[in-house]
């Protein structure tokens, strides 16, 4: 029970804290509050995966040189970024949602195992042939997923429309995030009825241990 009550604890405040970042973001890009926050805003995701970096590496030696590096780069770019934040901020939505289709979508071809099969495999171990072959679809279904959110982030920031551009970054993407496991989650049930079924949290707990089984430098 405890640790339940832990983890839904930690979900609540990663959902308190990303809403904090999303209206942070929002209200530097549009409602003119001081380049510094956004600036600090848009540190948040590098600083974020530097982190990830550090605790995968096994090497100290490239612990202490990156962070070493990354606190050289924040003090002498510090005024740059305040001029530029919203290119980082874009940059970031938009690699973060390639970089997602590819993950997915380059486990399509080639004979290879999709990735949503992989992490089924995880939780469950051998999959039948009917299970098999709907997280395929489901991998399919990402990458188009992740590629429109990623045309989308492009086209709306490219063009101009940097206020529609910020909705969709920090408001329609958690959402849309959100809501595509929610449906995936009710198509699994009515696909697979009689499938043992795991959580949508369950399925995010797959994915880091991928992951993080992934070699490390």
């Amino acid at each position: 029970m405890i640790p339940a009550a832990g983890g839904r604890a930690w979900v609540a405040l990663g959902i308190a804290l990303s809403a904090a970042f999303a209206i942070l973001a929002h209200a530097a890009l549009i409602e003119g509050t001081s380049p510094a926050v956004g600036a600090a805003v848009s540190v948040v995701p590098l600083a974020l995966l530097l982190l990830w970096a550090v605790r995968r590496s096994r090497s100290r030696e490239v612990l202490a040189l990156g962070m070493v590096a990354a606190a050289l780069a924040l003090w002498f770019g510090w005024g740059r970024l305040e001029r530029h934040f919203p290119e980082v901020l874009f940059l970031e939505h938009a690699i973060t949602n390639l970089v997602l289709c590819i993950l997915f979508g380059r486990t399509l071809a080639g004979g290879r195992e999709p990735l949503v099969t992989t992490l089924a495999r995880l939780v469950h171990g051998a999959l039948p042939p009917e299970v098999s072959r709907y997280t395929r679809s489901a991998t399919i279904a990402w990458t188009l997923f992740f590629a429109t959110l990623f045309t989308a982030s492009c086209t709306l920031y490219l063009s101009g429309q940097r206020e529609a551009w910020s909705m969709l970054a920090n408001f329609v993407t958690p959402v849309a995030v959100g809501s595509m496991f929610l449906i995936e989650y009710a198509v699994r049930h009515r696909v697979l009825p009689h499938w043992e079924h795991v959580g949508i949290m369950g399925g995010v707990r797959a994915f880091s241990r991928h992951i993080s089984q992934r070699p490390a430098s």
